[in-house]
């Protein structure tokens, strides 16, 4: 039987921060109770698609700020998968949270739930950047967070990092970097760094203070510059580098991720959730009141998993299954491409598929082979943009 993670989106948050171009909203509070509704029902109805209840291996609230939603709402939500799903004995069950939404009662909450990780977006020690970023909350906010998960019984905790902010210096980056050292020899639960290099977006505030001149571009140098850093840092704290943006303790790399990045099939549910099960690619109604009505008054869609929410889908065929294997498994810096399961899967051999474009990479010393893997070099994590354009 096919095994799936699912992911959960929660739209709310208190303010937009000003990098942000998620699926999220703030002001609409009041329509938590009804949005945990439609997202039980919603769980509810492609779990009947399926025709029996899937197994699931992960689930992930992801936002938004999840951590916006009370432990009530989120048990009705858990409730509703546990009925429709056959959820793993030992799921990895995520929250994500910023510092400063949670206290030990609402942690002991979530705990009990069943809630077992925690991803906390903590992006920067340096009260300048989380202004610049739109973070409502300081450093040491994070750091009672960590503290305070602990507490609660946590053991596995996520924090999430920005670099290549607009006039950041590798030294100013290094000033975080050594304040997440001070967590991890503190008596702190974080297990998992992911590292996330600035991309400005279309629409977004920081879009526009870069037009208006109030800030200026990052530089990409300083940014790689900055990600090496990164990495020497956290080796010495012994945390592996399995894929480009993501460190973790032995055993701790995160379950649900690994989904998406061995491109298996994962279900994403709530309002702008994309997901990719059956056969199909879809993408979920983006704003939280027209999914509330589509759950309330639509029928489903189609087949597994096309729900009543679902706005847009297409059936993948083999050319689009082949091009996202290989771009998303060679991220996966210890994993990489697996080159006989590639065979077994789609019936050629990756050398069939692309085998000038390998030779050429393996050429430019940015991919190399190791015991039937297919993986970046050292020099090819620096180029992976240029190494998976390639494969598209």
């Amino acid at each position: 039987m096919t095994s799936y993670a699912l992911y959960l989106h929660i739209p709310f948050c208190r303010q937009r921060c000003s990098y942000c171009d998620f699926n999220t909203y703030t002001g609409i509070g009041e329509l938590k109770e009804a949005y945990a509704a439609a997202l039980a029902s919603e769980i509810h109805q492609v779990g009947q698609l399926a025709g029996e209840r899937p197994a699931v291996r992960t689930i992930f609230f992801g936002g938004g700020t999840p951590s916006l939603m009370s432990p009530g709402q989120l048990a009705g939500i858990l409730a509703a998968a546990c009925e429709a799903f056959a959820i793993e004995p030992m799921a990895e069950i995520t929250l994500e949270a910023n510092p400063g939404t949670v206290d030990l009662e609402y942690l002991a909450a979530v705990r009990g739930l069943g809630v077992n990780r925690l991803s906390y977006g903590v992006q920067s020690a340096l009260p300048g950047e989380l202004a610049l970023l739109g973070r409502e909350h300081d450093f040491a906010a994070a750091v009672e967070a960590l503290a305070l998960a602990g507490e609660a019984g946590f053991d596995n905790v996520n924090i999430d990092l920005i670099y290549g902010l607009p006039g950041q210096s590798v030294e100013d980056w290094a000033r975080t970097l050594a304040a997440v050292r001070s967590l991890a020899a503190g008596r702190l639960p974080m297990t998992h760094v992911s590292l996330y290099c600035l991309t400005i977006e279309p629409g977004t505030p920081l879009q526009r203070r870069l037009h208006n001149g109030t800030i200026s571009a990052p530089d990409p140098d300083i940014a790689a510059e900055q990600y090496e850093l990164a990495g020497r840092e956290l080796a010495e704290l012994e945390f592996g580098h399995y894929e480009i943006s993501n460190w973790a303790r032995s055993g701790r790399e995160c379950r649900h991720n690994l989904v998406y990045w061995r491109n298996e099939p994962y279900l994403g549910l709530g309002a702008g959730a994309h997901g990719s099960a059956g056969g199909y690619r879809y993408q979920i109604v983006r704003r939280p009141r027209t999914y509330i009505h589509r759950m309330e008054e639509r029928p489903p869609v189609g087949p597994f998993p096309l729900s009543a929410a679902v706005v847009d889908y297409h059936a993948v065929d083999d050319a689009e299954a082949i091009s996202d294997t290989a771009i998303t498994q060679l991220r996966l810096l210890d994993e990489g491409l697996d080159l006989d399961g590639f065979a077994r899967r789609f019936g050629r051999t990756f050398d069939e598929a692309y085998g000038p474009v390998v030779r050429q990479l393996e050429e430019w010393a940015l991919l190399r082979r190791e015991d039937g893997r297919l993986l970046l070099t050292e020099k090819g994590r620096f180029l992976s943009n240029q190494v998976f354009y390639r494969f598209v």
